[in-house]
């Protein structure tokens, strides 16, 4: 009987509830918009507290957050990858270190898995009884501060990839500007009202009404009214 009934049974068990998949793949697909929105938005917060300028004056579309979001995950992970690289033989030691660590938790003892110890075989049933829910407590206790670090963990890293993807843009073109105009590799532009020069730099960012620089010639970010400026470049920016 049991036979027979393997066929169909093994084709029960091929049978994919697609409903419950689609909404799985629904959940994964909103709550990694979302992850992205807000990696993007503390991005561009951050790169602009970088330089001292409100983030609040250059508002931006869901689209570009989402997009800022993406390649801030894309450098936080490269920068990462080259950092295990440049530290390949301590990630190399921590490996070697958790490898022997789990052979040693999980060599075996002499017992079958699962199977009450000997000792506490001899012990009287409240005992025992006792001795099961000790060790229930303290797993429940020592698996709340662990759930607790995992819950803070998802909420943090987020906001961390974000501030730490901003601040490191913001230090990169920071370098790049040192270099002055003909030098960087960055656009650099000028800003004229009625043909008269009002400042030279590298645009930070820019919205429908304001622009935000950073003067080469007073070596600080600067927020301006585009209203009757004009925006010029004063190079072609070099290769990347």
């Amino acid at each position: 009987m049991d036979i027979t009934k393997q066929p169909g049974q093994r084709r029960a068990a091929l049978i994919i509830n697609w409903p419950t998949v689609l909404s799985l793949l629904t959940a994964l697909v909103a709550s990694g918009t979302v992850t992205l929105h807000f990696i993007g938005a503390v991005s561009h917060r951050n790169y602009l507290r970088y330089w001292g300028i409100d983030a609040d004056l250059f508002p931006k579309t869901t689209d570009w957050v989402l997009i800022n979001g993406y390649y801030a995950i894309v450098h936080r992970f490269i920068a990462s990858l080259s950092a295990i690289l440049g530290n390949l033989h301590w990630y190399l030691a921590a490996a070697a270190v958790l490898c022997i660590y789990v052979v040693a938790l999980l060599w075996p003892t002499g017992n079958k898995s699962g199977e009450m110890p000997a000792w506490m075989a001899l012990q009287s049933e409240w005992k025992r009884r006792v001795a099961r829910q000790s060790l229930i407590t303290l797993l429940f206790v020592g698996a709340m501060p662990c759930a607790l670090l995992l819950v803070t963990a998802f909420v943090v890293v987020p906001a961390l990839l974000g501030e730490t993807a901003g601040a490191a843009t913001a230090e990169k073109e920071a370098l790049e500007f040192k270099k002055g105009c003909q030098a960087s590799k960055l656009a650099c532009v000028e800003l004229r009202a009625d043909q008269k020069l009002v400042a030279t730099g590298f645009v930070l960012d820019i919205s429908s009404s304001r622009i935000a620089i950073f003067d080469t010639q007073l070596s600080r970010s600067r927020v301006l009214a585009l209203e009757k400026l004009d925006l010029t470049g004063v190079r072609e920016p070099g290769p990347r």
